[in-house]
């Protein structure tokens, strides 16, 4: 029941946007590196696009889908023989792959020039991410083992991120700088005894407002 509320709210807030508010698509491009995590430093490119809906002159409603695009950790490990004929350390190359996905709901709040071309605003957001952490190894597997290897790790959980933006306002459109924190997805630490844990990304984006519907009637204060 209460995920039908929840829907029916979005909907809801959806439909009253789009008749009360000024409506642009955003899409978004960008880089993400992971703060969680001191020994494997995660990497990611990101793309997502965003409906924004203005309903006042310092205040808008975002819906973001976001895509975060692995970049590739490599690492060594040490593998391990009982045949007396072969060496009994052997190296295991490991590549590590985080990939994820999110929805969220946000809130851009203007905190410094809404009567000129450029604009500082406070981003909160809140949401549902998805962490895939995929982990690979290259050795003789025939001949060899590890002890304890990392095992690809993922999590469907909830998620809240905050940050700044600077955006111009061009003759066209919109144009905009970010920087986000996210939090890890919400749950239990992973019980497998892993080398890493999810992701908190520190994203670097950047993006372009184009205007979908005007509406003359968007409040000023």
């Amino acid at each position: 029941i209460m995920r039908k509320i929840i829907s029916l709210l979005i909907v809801f807030n959806l439909v009253s946007g789009f008749c009360f508010a000024q409506v642009y698509i955003e899409p978004v491009v960008g880089y993400q590196f992971d703060l969680n995590n001191s020994k494997n430093k995660f990497k990611q490119i990101n793309t997502g696009l965003q409906l924004s809906l203005k309903t006042t002159k310092v205040y808008e409603v975002i819906f973001l889908l976001q895509k975060g695009w692995s970049v590739a950790s490599v690492s060594n490990d040490s593998s391990f023989s009982l045949n007396p004929s072969l060496p009994l350390y052997a190296n295991a190359e490991k590549t590590i792959r985080p990939s994820s996905f999110s929805f969220s709901v946000g809130h851009r709040f203007v905190i410094a020039g809404k009567k000129s071309n450029d604009i500082f605003s406070i981003l909160l957001n809140t949401g549902i991410t998805y962490q895939k952490i995929s982990v690979g190894y290259n050795y003789d597997k025939n001949n060899y083992t590890i002890l304890n290897p990392d095992q690809t790790q993922k999590r469907w959980a909830a998620f809240i991120s905050a940050g700044v933006e600077y955006m111009r306002l061009l003759k066209t459109g919109r144009l905009f700088g970010q920087i986000n924190f996210s939090s890890p997805p919400t749950g239990k630490k992973i019980k497998y005894p892993s080398s890493f844990k999810f992701m908190a990304p520190l994203s670097i984006n950047a993006g372009y407002s184009i205007l979908l519907k005007k509406n003359k009637h968007v409040k000023k204060k």
